[in-house]
């Protein structure tokens, strides 16, 4: 590259003037091109872009500065629209933002803006007579929907669950521990092959007995892996497990092998809502079971894993641009939507840098960084901050909007949070320095890093800036202290091979 731009330059100034309209121009593209190649391939690109393109604006444009929360409903430049309800569901996404957002950086001002969230949602968001989340609350936060929707149930818990993460707060774990009750003991079908029903009256009797795909696989991706990376507790692991064989038995089309929306209470198919392959959920399906493969190490995870995967790479995603399409024509997987929501791009992505991380495939890795340059250079709004919500094959954007009712922060943060780590720890093997803030004398054993991977060496922890050293390097722990309201400072590292 340098040798020919070097050349290039050495060129007489007539014959510069007439070749630099043909040559300069793309010349330029490429090493543009190239050089984003070489930053998405680094952790760090992808926290400044946490903090910079997603945290930053949401935290200035989003908040309800006059009733509190955030709004549910911004246009491509954050003005507000609709009704302005909010939806507590949705709330708690933004919950687990704040959450990362210090567990990546240690910015006590993150860590105010999840403890803000979270009492907005416990005084507005939570029901003190039954129990669970109510679905939605006008903008003054009176519920005007009471029922229980475990879609929005299973995104409250994911909020809690990451805020408990970094901060073993005991009152978080109070809510967490009652939102899943409600999912294993009002919400499971314990007679009809199991899966979560759709929704619940306030009081906990059925609404509405269907079994749809979020329900079933957001519990996996949105809590339960995170939870049992962070605590080792089987329960989480079990449900895991118990979802993902459950998706494979009951929710998987034999003919087409795709993973289906929508079934009944006796998971019969619910026609209408299995004419089209969702791309976002069937990499989600795919996702999940790889990384429930690294932690248990059962090879038809890996198996059904890769075959989704070969499907998906076949029908629904670009090699040339990188678009993952949002969906498929299931008796004719050629046909496809001509376009991609930013949550279906943000995982496809980090599935292939998964993908790579774990067996050091090439193809997985181009796979990634077209992928991730269509995002970086089409659903990145460089002007206003955040991302679209959806773009052509072109990336031309087809929805500018900021926020609607499904839309929050938590997808663009989790991507940059995950890919992140998937690059430092895994790609290129350099240490990671994560942070806790401990709102109690929980004194049991913290496992700090969040991926499934249980090997890695602790290479330097300190609380509240002095260097602790009650670590057990065989089991990846360490002992917190008798006390409470500190913080904590882990510089982690993946073992070499000895």
């Amino acid at each position: 590259m340098i040798l020919i731009i070097n050349n290039f330059l050495r060129m007489e100034e007539p014959i510069i003037k007439h070749y630099s309209k043909i040559i300069f121009i793309p010349l330029f593209i490429f090493i543009n091109q190239s050089l984003q190649a070489q930053d998405i391939m680094r952790g760090n690109f992808w926290k400044k872009q946490v903090l910079s393109d997603v945290l930053e604006p949401w935290t200035e444009f989003a908040q309800d500065k006059e009733f509190g929360s955030f709004h549910a409903i911004l246009d491509k430049d954050w003005k507000v629209g609709g009704k302005q309800e909010k939806y507590p569901g949705m709330i708690a996404r933004h919950l687990f933002s704040y959450a990362l957002g210090y567990h990546m950086t240690g910015d006590e001002n993150y860590l105010g803006l999840a403890q803000e969230t979270f009492e907005y949602l416990i005084n507005k968001g939570w029901d003190h007579q039954y129990g669970g989340w109510f679905y939605k609350l006008d903008r003054s936060g009176n519920a005007v929907s009471k029922e229980k929707d475990m879609f929005m149930n299973a995104y409250a818990i994911t909020g809690m669950a990451m805020y408990y993460i970094v901060t073993r707060n005991e009152e978080v774990r109070h809510y967490l521990d009652q939102s899943i009750d409600i999912m294993e003991n009002h919400a499971w079908d314990h007679e009809n092959g199991g899966g979560y029903f759709r929704r619940l009256h306030r009081d906990f009797r059925i609404q509405d007995s269907n079994k749809v795909f979020s329900p079933q696989l957001a519990p996996v991706s949105g809590y339960l892996l995170y939870l049992y990376a962070a605590t080792r507790e089987e329960k989480y692991l079990l449900k895991t497990e118990q979802l993902l064989e459950m998706t494979l038995t009951r929710m998987n089309d034999k003919e087409s092998g795709w993973i289906m929306e929508g079934f009944d209470r006796n998971w019969n198919s619910l026609e209408q809502m299995n004419e089209m392959m969702n791309t976002g959920h069937n990499v989600e399906v795919a996702w999940m079971l790889m990384r429930l493969y690294a932690i248990t190490g059962k090879g038809h995870y890996s198996e059904q894993a890769l075959r989704l995967n070969e499907q998906l790479l076949k029908y629904a995603f670009d090699g040339k641009t990188g678009i993952w399409y949002h969906k498929l024509q299931i008796d004719n997987p050629e046909q496809h939507s001509e376009d991609s929501p930013w949550w279906v791009q943000a995982y496809g992505n980090m599935f292939q840098l998964y993908l790579y991380a774990l067996s050091d495939e090439k193809e997985y890795c181009r796979n990634f960084t077209t992928g991730a340059t269509f995002w970086n250079n089409n659903f990145i709004d460089r002007q206003n901050g955040g991302a679209y919500l959806s773009v052509d094959k072109d990336g031309n954007y087809i929805n500018g909007s900021k926020a609607v009712v499904t839309k929050t922060s938590y997808h663009s943060v989790e991507n940059g949070f995950l890919n992140m780590l998937y690059l430092d720890y895994w790609v290129n093997e350099q240490p990671a320095t994560l942070y806790y803030h401990m709102n109690s004398a929980d004194t049991d054993k913290l496992f700090p890093l969040l991926l499934e991977d249980f090997n890695y060496e602790i290479k330097r922890v300190r609380i509240d800036g002095r260097i602790w050293k009650k670590i057990d390097p065989d089991h990846g722990s360490i002992q917190l202290p008798e006390r409470e309201n500190y913080t904590l400072e882990v510089v982690l590292q993946k073992k070499q091979p000895r």
